[in-house]
């Protein structure tokens, strides 16, 4: 377990900031669990929200939130492969998803049924959406973008 750290010692938000960016529904699933935790790992600071949403037939889509001292690296990662994949339809399910306040990279497996989009948003937080048990890229790009990702790009350290 991580140890507890508390908003004015970390530099990152504290995941409870984070948490109502987190869908609180979505159509069809039932919340399975949501967690979070703000922790301090050496020089390394991360705060995690994350939700999971089951429906039968084992389906389900977890969104998971993070803000990290690492980000600019993981940002860094984030926007250059979305850069390689630009030149891709919008058709094409893996064509990445540009957005006003945050850019991202989507990519499937089709044996395991596994879609996952990486955004970065606002530059500084990284949005994590995967899917299990759906085919193709769709549902992941759906919740994507029904976040309110303007609001959480706005988001800065403060009084949790």
């Amino acid at each position: 377990m991580a140890p507890v750290v508390s908003a004015e010692s970390a530099p990152c938000v504290y995941f409870k900031q984070l948490a109502p960016f987190l869908p609180e529904r979505l159509d069809g699933f039932t919340v399975a669990h949501t967690q979070g935790s703000t922790g301090k790992y050496g020089e390394v600071s991360v705060s995690e929200a994350e939700r999971l949403y089951t429906r039968g037939e084992g389906r389900e889509v977890k969104v998971r939130i993070v803000d990290t001292t690492m980000g600019e690296r993981i940002g860094k990662a984030i926007q250059e492969a979305a850069d390689r994949s630009r030149g891709k339809a919008a058709s094409d399910p893996s064509a990445p998803i540009h957005l006003d306040d945050a850019v991202g990279f989507v990519r499937y497996d089709a044996e395991e049924s596994v879609a996952e989009a990486n955004l970065l948003v606002g530059g500084r937080y990284v949005v994590a959406v995967t899917s299990r048990g759906f085919p193709g890229t769709v549902e992941v790009r759906r919740v994507a973008r029904g976040i309110d990702l303007a609001g959480l790009a706005r988001l800065r350290p403060g009084p949790n």
